[in-house]
């Protein structure tokens, strides 16, 4: 009988401790530093590595032979995670066996550390304006590569580097998705990091600016067409969808640039910029006065009958106006033909309405005449013009085609001739 219970005490016991024993079926890693701070994305690298180590040690084995032999477990992992981890060695190791094994490793730092990192970004031979507006983005680059290098052992880039650039990689495209990071880390205790940036295509080749001016003569837009000329050169090289992305804050500087401008200060003009961007970008400009209408120009009639005259082909006109709120003007027009040395004063009146329509009243002294005439503007570059001469009973029809914004081209059908007038805009 004493035997029997003795032999059921004991196969209970081994029972008990077969269920109390269990087999590892995962490793969770927690690492720490005992001197500077590891970089987070260094430290998530050395927690991988050291649980890839302790997977291939403690997965699998018995938990309980794991406590009896903690000494031989320890030094394994420690041996095989110190010959791993370039840059650290492994000050004290805690294995807490059980189905969900824990690991607490505590390294130190040998050699050097990363203690400062200088950024520089490379942009090639993007002009300074795009740099400009690029930097605006990388404004945390700065410290997004101090967070993943300082504190970083200057001998565990051997193997850090490849993760280090990847994720800067990611990070800096995510904050300029337009470019391409090109990384190169140059180690030591002061760390460098160049940052080359390559433009994605498609790329804005020119970027041309036009200024439309109804009520000033155009040359006294030369110096401010210039200005925005060589400003805006500096979006050249740019992504087109860099600068579809930054559209609002470049047509905001293209304004501020206007307002700086003296001929725009001078007449207080109210002026409206169109920014069209593509591989060419253009920048349109339309001026406009509330109160006055100043305008220049020249013209040329090629094949006019004359009588014979050609000195009467070329002349030179002017038009001074006053505004009268939104739709009407009060203006005077003075033509002076060389050839002849004849002058023609045309006071006059018109109204506007609608998108470029005009009827108007004037009167020449040259033959005292009075003149009812009409204009429509067909689109940017055409416009239609009639005229009627009460005095001497003639209709006068014109078709105005322009080939830029100081020339234009005008075929004059009237009552009695048709001609070709080359028309110049000051």
């Amino acid at each position: 009988m004493i035997r029997f219970c003795l032999a059921t005490i004991f196969l209970t016991c081994i029972s008990l401790g077969s269920a109390l024993a269990a087999s590892v079926e995962h490793v969770s890693v927690q690492v720490t530093s005992l001197q500077e701070a590891i970089p987070p994305l260094v430290q998530k690298r050395i927690a991988a590595s050291i649980q890839t180590v302790g997977n291939h040690v403690l997965l699998q084995h018995d938990d309980d032979d794991i406590r009896q032999h903690m000494g031989d477990y320890e030094r394994t992992v420690n041996d095989i995670v110190n010959r791993v981890l370039i840059g650290y060695t492994v000050e004290r190791l805690t294995i807490t066996p059980g189905p969900d094994t824990g690991m607490v490793v505590e390294i130190r730092p040998w050699g050097e550390t990363i203690h400062s990192v200088q950024v520089t970004i490379d942009y090639g031979s993007l002009p300074p304006m795009g740099q400009d507006l690029a930097n605006r983005d990388l404004t945390g680059a700065q410290t997004l590569v101090e967070n993943l290098l300082i504190g970083l052992p200057i001998d565990a880039l051997d193997w850090a580097n490849g993760a280090v650039k990847s994720v800067m990689e990611t990070e800096l495209e995510t904050m300029l998705p337009e470019f391409y990071p090109h990384i190169v880390i140059i180690p030591g205790t002061a760390a460098s990091v160049h940052v080359y940036m390559l433009p994605k295509l498609p790329v804005v080749r020119n970027a041309n600016v036009s200024i439309e001016a109804e009520n000033l003569p155009k040359i006294i837009f030369l110096s401010t067409r210039k200005n925005l000329e060589q400003h805006y050169a500096g979006l050249q090289g740019l992504p087109v969808s860099f600068v579809r992305r930054h559209e609002q804050a470049i047509q905001a500087d293209i304004q501020e640039t206007l307002g700086k401008q003296w001929v725009i200060k001078k007449y207080k003009l109210r002026v409206t910029p169109v920014l069209t961007i593509g591989e060419d970008t253009d920048i349109h400009v339309l001026s406009q006065t509330d109160f006055y209408d100043l305008r220049a120009g020249a013209y040329i009639d090629v094949g006019r009958n004359n009588d014979g005259r050609h000195d009467s082909d070329t002349v030179i006109r002017g038009h001074v106006g006053r505004k009268i709120g939104n739709h009407q003007e009060i203006y005077s027009e003075l033509e002076f033909t060389p050839g002849t040395v004849e002058w023609n004063v045309m006071p006059g009146y018109f109204y506007q309405w609608g998108k470029g329509s005009q009827l108007g009243y004037q009167y020449e002294t040259a033959d005292n005449s009075h003149h009812l005439w009409f204009r429509q503007t067909l689109s940017k570059r055409w416009q239609f013009r009639y005229d009627r001469d009460f005095t001497h009973r003639d209709d006068e029809v014109g078709l105005t085609y322009r080939l830029h914004e100081y020339i234009g081209l005008e075929y004059i059908v009237s009552d009695h001739d048709h001609w070709l007038r080359i028309i110049g805009y000051l």
